[in-house]
């Protein structure tokens, strides 16, 4: 099922593409294993996040948000769908990881309860570009709401496009560095970007990575 970029779409039908995605196990964006841009920035850049609490919404299989866990990162993977969410705490469980470190839950990114400190930390592939264009202006105000100043945004843009016609439809829509810019300046900062990050190998020239500081 694709959409056009244009217009606006109603959630709850926009929603059951992924639902049906999970049931029946359609899930080719998932790559099976953490983003090489992700691992290039924490474990070769060495980029210092700060402590306190994470998200990584539409986490899949959990493979990030597992990555990203330490005592001083509690890790919190949502997803729309049940079965990502069983998948993802399985494997966690296979992996020998507790649930102090990592938990997965069933969350709607725009409708649930945030902690009362909030979260410090937030990663976001593959979610951006698979929301309708139109809630990108929400996306940014709700990652607003969630983090706490100074929290950090991990966003890796994917999959970028210069051009205007393979943007009209989508999921997955393509996208720029600008839409970026346009849903999250008003309230962080980009304080990191490289463009030359380290990519799966069918991705390559479509992925940039950035950090961006909630004011």
């Amino acid at each position: 099922m694709s959409f056009k970029a244009s217009g606006s779409v109603a959630a709850d039908e926009y929603n059951q593409i992924w639902h049906k995605c999970w049931n029946t196990n359609v899930t080719k964006w998932d790559k099976g294993d953490v983003s090489p841009a992700l691992r290039e920035l924490i474990e070769e850049k060495h980029w210092q996040l700060p402590e306190g609490q994470g998200i990584v919404p539409g986490c899949g299989r959990g493979y990030d948000a597992m990555f990203l866990a330490k005592p001083t990162l509690h890790m919190v993977g949502a997803d729309l769908s049940p079965i990502a969410v069983s998948t993802a705490t399985k494997l966690r469980d296979e992996k020998g990881l507790p649930s102090e470190l990592v938990e997965f839950k069933t969350i709607d990114f725009f409708n649930f309860d945030v902690p009362h400190d909030k979260f410090q930390v937030a990663y976001d592939y593959t979610f951006f570009c698979a929301l309708h264009p139109s809630m990108r202006a929400s996306w940014g105000a709700r990652y607003a709401e969630i983090l706490s100043p100074g929290a950090h945004l991990i966003a890796l843009m994917f999959p970028l496009s210069k051009s205007e016609e393979d943007r009209e439809r989508g999921p997955p829509f393509l996208l720029c560095e600008d839409d970026y810019h346009k849903a999250l300046d008003e309230n962080f900062e980009l304080i990191h970007i490289n463009p030359k990050c380290k990519t799966h190998d069918t991705r390559v020239g479509e992925e940039i990575i950035t950090v961006w500081r909630r004011r």
